[in-house]
């Protein structure tokens, strides 16, 4: 079974590959552009949350 912290590492990716395929498709569209800047987004704190996480997981053991 997959734990929460997987399930942030899955959100991050799949966040990278809609900003990357909103990037693509946006032809100097600023409004998706921000889309993709929030997927970006959404993707970094997700990340940064996973590694808080299993950081603290390894200082209990």
């Amino acid at each position: 079974m997959v734990k929460k912290k997987e399930n942030l590492l899955v959100l991050g990716m799949f966040c990278l590959i809609a900003a990357f395929i909103f990037e693509m498709f946006g032809n100097a569209n600023i409004i998706l552009d921000v889309i993709s800047l929030l997927f970006i987004g959404i993707a970094i704190f997700s990340n940064a949350k996973y590694l808080v996480l299993s950081t603290i997981d390894k200082k209990k053991k």
